[in-house]
């Protein structure tokens, strides 16, 4: 009650259990009128809005996946976590890694982009076609730019990238796994161009799991898994993919 002027604060919550306490002294407070802008991932809103539990328990999500059809997973973060998380999901026997090398697009956005896109899309056709998931990944080589704006208008170029491509995979995915927060949220929005979407429950703590709409134009009724980046051990990424395949 005594935070005042947008001050920021670190909530050390370990387990559900934190969560629902703290959920439950935040929403005492809002009934004073204090107000909050929370920054976290899914388990805050499970505690916040004392949610029941979910119809499918996470062990189970496979039967979310459409017709047991293969799905494709893209990793647009690049936090040690992810980059970590990644070279473990490489080492599942049906993963197949796609390296989408963006250094491609520094002397020649337009036309490195459309070679990406082209070259990616034909190697993922070529995966699913096999029975096989591709993790489609950006390199993982850190650039460097003259200045911030540079480095900004070259990561939305990239990321609009990453949008083609979601765009542009095969029609009966049976899953697609977003790692990345910013990459999810391009995801949702750009990418498969909800509105609304259906939230399933979590594959992992504080991993969420939606669906699209039944009629959508392009992957209808499919589980869309919204992982972020600095989420999980190093083995959360493959396990998340091992419950849904």
């Amino acid at each position: 009650m005594a935070l005042q002027n947008n001050v920021c604060v670190a909530v050390d919550g370990e387990t559900q259990a934190d969560l629902n306490a703290f959920a439950q002294e935040v929403l005492a407070a809002a009934a004073q009128g204090k107000r909050f802008l929370f920054r976290s991932a899914a388990s805050i809103l499970t505690a916040l809005a004392a949610l029941p539990p979910q119809p499918i328990a996470a062990k189970d999500m496979a039967q979310y996946v459409k017709d047991h059809h293969p799905g494709a997973i893209l990793v647009g973060s690049h936090v040690k976590k992810t980059t970590a998380q990644l070279a473990t999901l490489l080492k599942e026997s049906d993963i197949v890694g796609v390296e989408v090398d963006v250094t491609q697009m520094l002397d020649d956005r337009a036309a490195g982009r459309a070679h990406l896109l082209a070259a990616t899309l034909d190697q993922v056709s070529q995966i699913h076609q096999r029975g096989q998931t591709p993790a489609i990944y950006t390199s993982r080589e850190e650039l460097t730019f003259p200045d911030v704006q540079t480095r900004l208008a070259f990561g939305e170029q990239v990321s609009a990238l990453l949008m083609d491509i979601v765009r542009g995979l095969p029609s009966d995915l049976g899953f697609l796994i977003s790692k990345g927060g910013i990459t999810s949220n391009d995801t949702l929005s750009q990418g498969l161009a909800l509105r609304t979407t259906r939230l399933l429950g979590q594959i992992l703590p504080g991993v969420s799991v939606v669906r699209t709409e039944p009629d959508h134009p392009q992957f209808s009724a499919m589980p869309v898994v919204l992982f972020p980046g600095n989420v999980g051990d190093e083995n959360a990424l493959a396990l998340a993919y091992q419950r849904l395949s």
